[in-house]
């Protein structure tokens, strides 16, 4: 928000069961306003921030198949029309800990560089942007690219 508040989900707690009244707004400095937990991954969220003043959101989520990608140690291919024209710049980080400084230094580093959408090994994915809409548009975009890697990882098998 314009006077350095950063609303964040609670943490352990479904996006789908949310409220407006559970959302934890906290102060630049990280610390919340009022009661409630901020979620686990406030570290991430806060060095995003510091690193992109073009951005208001910080959307991190868990997509399965963003996920089974994450371990083979690499991105997605980006090979498809939509991953190749719509789907924005993207990186992947080795695992660190959920909610870590090191998980939140080494996605910052992507973010710092340009980077909008971070696929973490084992973990999910972080995507920066200037409205939840387009967070999830490029969300969505990186999991329909994920999932059509592994099907054609699976096909090229068969097919070869």
């Amino acid at each position: 928000m314009h006077d350095g508040t950063v609303l964040v989900t609670p943490s352990a707690r479904s996006i789908g069961d949310l409220r407006p009244e559970d959302i934890v707004a906290l102060g630049a400095d990280g610390l919340p306003r009022e009661g409630g937990v901020p979620t686990s991954e406030l570290p991430l969220h806060l060095a995003a921030y510091r690193v992109r003043s073009d951005i208001t959101c910080v959307a991190h989520t868990h997509p399965t198949m963003c996920v089974v990608w994450s371990k083979t140690g690499a991105l997605f291919p980006r090979d498809t029309v939509g991953a190749s024209e719509t789907l924005r710049r993207c990186a992947w980080t080795p695992y660190f800990r959920n909610g870590s400084e090191e998980l939140a230094s080494v996605c910052a580093e992507q973010f710092a560089q340009g980077v909008d959408v971070v696929l973490m090994e084992r973990h999910g994915l972080s995507v920066v942007s200037q409205n939840l809409d387009d967070a999830f548009l490029q969300t969505d975009l990186a999991e329909e690219a994920a999932r059509i890697a592994y099907y054609w990882s699976v096909l090229e098998g068969v097919v070869h």
